[in-house]
């Protein structure tokens, strides 16, 4: 598992506040993956492609290149800000209509993103 600093010194990463020994935090660790929904057989040009890739991964530091791949982000975060990361992922997730950075709507609402439980007890059968 992933350091989590000492008890003494903890901060929300996101406001700042001092976080006393016995309050309430969150640990939030968040990856991002590259995907690609193509393989090279089905390029038409496999060849060029991976030539053009060969001389853009030439030109570009280490750390660019892996933060294309891979980034991995941890915070640590009290409750306030916990609520407030969880309403954007919810509204990025949930409601882009094709802003600006999203060409078109998504065509299916993808479903399991996040997982929720919910505050309500299930009826007894």
């Amino acid at each position: 598992m992933t350091d989590i600093q000492d008890i003494s010194t903890r901060t929300c990463d996101s406001c700042g506040i001092a976080i006393q020994a016995g309050d309430l935090y969150y640990h939030c660790r968040t990856e991002i993956i590259a995907g690609k929904d193509q393989s090279l057989s089905e390029l038409k040009y496999p060849d060029q492609i991976i030539a053009q890739a060969l001389a853009d991964i030439a030109t570009k530091e280490e750390r660019e290149l892996l933060d294309g791949i891979y980034q991995e982000i941890i915070l640590q975060l009290c409750p306030q800000c916990r609520s407030t990361l969880v309403q954007r992922i919810q509204s990025m997730v949930k409601s882009c209509k094709g802003c600006a950075q999203c060409p078109s709507q998504p065509k299916t609402e993808k479903k399991g993103k996040l997982l929720q439980f919910s505050s309500k007890k299930s009826p007894k059968n």
